[in-house]
This record gives structure tokens, sequence and C-alpha cells, in this order.
């Protein structure tokens, strides 16, 4: 700061220095042109502080973005999942587990550092998946500062893994998914036990899922799950270190939605 007030000396006709003190730093202030009798210490600050809240603001920015970047959703609508956009008539299911929904998704906002998983299981087709992404949007779209978000759809999740196999250009390796996932605030797995269950082979799930599953949930803890299998099913699908790991942190966040009639089927 003492080449701030060198300025004075330098700059004579420009900068000079007065004899009246900030009452805030207790320094002589400087009288600068077309602005006045300044404190260059009080200057620095306002610098500072608009520079850092430029940087917050461009960690914001990008955080907010991985949901947009990293996410693998089949369906692009999926993205405009919201409370709002959840409709249901009061005193019904549907209507409790959208009350649920909205607590769990404020404790994630508010508690960042809260550990807890939660599971939204049921049938197909009853609002799992459109539940789970309006808790990721509440929190992506409110948290300060951003918590990093992401939503992956279980098989396309495996398959963008496998494909790495055979493709050394790729992102998605078994690694830089594990890395990743584990350094993001908030995951969603949606349809957990499809991945098994669209294999040729016996419903577990293989070693392979196996390990990938256990790495991912070893290291987050804080994993919304949505699936259609029951807690009996989870249990024979996978070994029970995974399903600990699943179940971890889940009571009071368990979101059943049986007795809700699947909404993508029509009437014939």
């Amino acid at each position: 700061m003492s080449d701030f007030y060198s300025l004075s000396g330098a700059f004579g006709d420009l900068f000079k220095a007065t004899k009246e003190k900030c009452p805030i730093h207790h320094k002589p202030m400087i009288e600068a042109p077309r602005v006045g009798k300044i404190c260059p210490l009080c200057e620095k600050e306002k610098l500072d502080k608009a520079e850092n809240e430029m940087v917050k603001k461009i960690y914001d920015d990008n955080a907010r973005k991985t949901l947009l970047t990293k996410s693998l959703i089949d369906d692009p609508e999926t993205y405009s999942c919201t409370f709002s956009s959840y409709i249901t008539k009061n005193d019904t299911i549907e209507g409790n587990l959208k009350q649920q929904a909205r607590l769990i998704a404020g404790q994630y906002l508010k508690q960042p550092d809260a550990k807890f998983n939660t599971i939204l299981s049921g049938p197909p087709g009853v609002g799992k998946t459109h539940l789970a992404m309006a808790i990721l949007n509440a929190v992506n779209d409110n948290a300060k500062p951003a918590q990093k978000c992401v939503f992956m759809n279980v098989v396309s999740l495996f398959m963008q893994i496998r494909s790495s196999f055979d493709d050394s250009t790729s992102w998605w390796t078994e690694k830089n998914v594990e890395r990743f996932l584990k350094d993001v605030n908030l995951v969603v797995i949606d349809d957990l036990g499809s991945e098994s269950a669209m294999s040729s082979g016996p419903r577990d799930a293989t070693q392979f899922v196996q390990t990938i599953l256990y790495n991912i949930t070893n290291s987050q803890r804080r994993i919304i799950f949505t699936t259609n299998l029951t807690q009996t099913q989870l249990v024979k699908t996978y070994n029970s270190k995974v399903v600990s790991r699943i179940l971890r942190g889940t009571k009071g966040h368990i979101l059943n939605f049986n007795g809700i009639k699947d909404k993508r089927i029509g009437a014939f």
C-alpha cells in the first residue's frame, strides 16, 4: 500500500496527499481527480471484494452447469421436472410424497455437509424420476454457494463405462466416473436395478457392476436412488456391502410409490 501513497509524489498534479485521515483505516486520504478524497485501503478492499464476487459467480455458474453438461439422461424433458410441474391433489399418496421430497430437498440444500442417501422406490411410471429431478433442480437452482448436482441413468452410465474399454479417447472411464461422482455434491442414480434386469444372464448384478457401485457408494454419501426394486429384491441383486452403503442414512428418507398408478399408460 506504500506504493499507492507514493503516487502523490510521482504524480503530484494528479494525486495529492491530504491531512484528512480515513475514519476506518486512520491513514491519510488522497485527493484524486474527478473523484475527490479517497482512502487507498478502502479502494483496494472494494476491488478485492469485486474480484472475489466475480470469482464466486464464475464458480457458481460453472457448478450449476454440471447438471446440464455431465448428466446422463435418456429423455431431455426430464431436465424440466420440478416440484411445480408435479401436479397432485391434497390428501393423496402423490401429495404426501411431494411434500416429503420437498423436505428432503431442503435438507440437501441447507445442509451441504449432511451425509445421507434417499431412495424413491415403486413400480415403473409412477413419478419417481420426476421427484428425484425436482429435488436435484431445487438444490441446483437455489444453493448458495452452488452445489454441483448430476443425474445419472444407471443403464446409460454402465453403457458409457463399457464403451470406454474400446475407446481410448472416451472420458467415461471407470476411474474418471468414480472420481467425478465422488467430487460432486449431490447425485441421482436413476433406475437402479435395471442395469441387471436388462442383462441376458442371471438377475443378480455382475461383479463389474458390483465393484463400480461399491466404489461410488463408498465415496459419495449424498445419493438419491430411484428403483423399481423392493428392499428384498435389492438384497438379492447386490452384495451386502453395496446394499449397506445404498441404505446408509436412508431412515426418514425413503419414498414408497406403491399404490400409485402408472402415469405413462393412457386410456385405451
